[in-house]
């Protein structure tokens, strides 16, 4: 099979993109991350109904790749590794139980509660996460062609002029595929933030939709009506469409509402700030708290997180039916990964982590 990649003006095009990936992910570090501890588990996998050609399913392909019934269209490496690049999060780590992970997807796309994601929950606790999330279902949806879109007489004016008219994006496609995820509660296993991220529609020039015959017909035909390669497509509006998706998790997962969200669910909210010794843990509740723990990577002398909790206790302001605590964090906390964990009278437990000393 001939491919678009043939063509080297195809590749400039590809680079480009990547580029506007990464400046879009830079541009979301640049914020601060989310003061949570993150484990992601679940998968983008193919179900064997998905359709005969959808926008990540390759009829045939081989057992055990990302195109194949069962593969993972999305791998979760790059799920990771948009988020960790993004710094939507102040840790973030893989389940590495890729049997487990298969699983819990398994189970959530059938609906109802997940035995295997119960157990992960637990897990995750004891590992120091904040919240685990779950990548639970990808839908994979056909490609629709939209067919010539307003682009043409771009296109006419750039191949009469300057013969490269093959480089401006004159098709639309759009992709049915949409992924659901949650960023779940490590207690109840409660969905916090369930969105629902969409393919959407891609505009592909003719170095993106076709092979290299139709790069040769578009010499006498103008780029817009040369037809499609279908494997050509789909390789393209996939290669849109996943990029997109990460992009749109990451947004989305670090975005104000998300924030929002968060703070106004947990049974207290937990921040630091700077105080005039040094960086101050301030935590806000509806009920009083019955216990605090430090954990930290790497860890603290125990007598050091020991005087942290006491002192936090012993910290209490009630004002309004509201219960205010604050406390310096231990200096030997520098440098170190921490996560602050408070149980309220009633037993309801709040988590955060902070890196003092990291920057925002």
């Amino acid at each position: 099979m001939m491919r678009r990649n043939a063509a080297a003006l195809a590749l400039l095009l590809a680079l480009a993109a990547c580029q506007s990936t990464a400046s879009e992910v830079g541009g979301l570090a640049a914020a601060a991350p989310l003061d949570y501890a993150v484990l992601v588990t679940g998968g983008a996998f193919l179900a064997a109904d998905e359709p005969a050609f959808g926008t990540f399913h390759v009829p045939g392909a081989a057992p055990g790749s990302p195109e194949a019934v069962g593969g993972e269209a999305i791998a979760i490496e790059d799920v990771v590794g948009t988020l960790g690049s993004a710094r939507v999060f102040r840790r973030i780590a893989i389940d590495p139980d890729a049997i487990r992970r298969h699983r819990i997807a398994a189970e959530l796309a059938r609906g109802g509660a997940s035995a295997t994601l119960t157990e992960l929950l637990q897990r995750a606790r004891d590992d120091g996460y904040d919240s685990v999330l779950v990548l639970e279902e990808l839908q994979d949806g056909p490609i629709e062609e939209q067919g010539i879109n307003g682009r043409w007489p771009v296109t006419f004016a750039t191949w009469i002029l300057l013969g490269v008219g093959m480089l401006i994006p004159d098709h639309t496609f759009e992709s049915r595929a949409t992924l659901r995820v949650t960023l779940r509660e490590l207690q109840t296993g409660e969905a916090l933030y369930d969105p629902v991220l969409e393919g959407g529609p891609v505009d592909l020039a003719l170095t993106e939709r076709t092979d290299v015959l139709g790069i040769i017909t578009s010499i006498v035909v103008p780029p817009f009506w040369v037809g499609n390669d279908r494997e050509n497509v789909q390789e393209s509006v996939q290669q849109v469409t996943r990029r997109r998706l990460l992009l749109q998790l990451a947004r989305s997962l670090k975005s104000e509402s998300v924030r929002r969200r968060l703070r106004d669910h947990s049974a207290a909210g937990l921040s630091l700030v700077d105080g005039d010794a040094g960086p101050e843990l301030v935590v806000d509740a509806d009920e009083s708290l019955s216990a605090v723990r430090l954990r930290a990577e790497p860890p603290l002398d125990g007598a050091v997180a020991e005087r942290f909790a006491n002192e936090l206790l012993a910290s209490l302001e009630s004002e309004g039916g509201r219960f205010r605590y604050r406390a310096r964090l231990p200096a030997a906390a520098a440098g170190h990964l921490i996560q602050v964990l408070v149980a309220t009278i009633r037993g309801s437990v709040a988590s955060a982590t902070f890196e003092p000393g990291g920057g925002e």
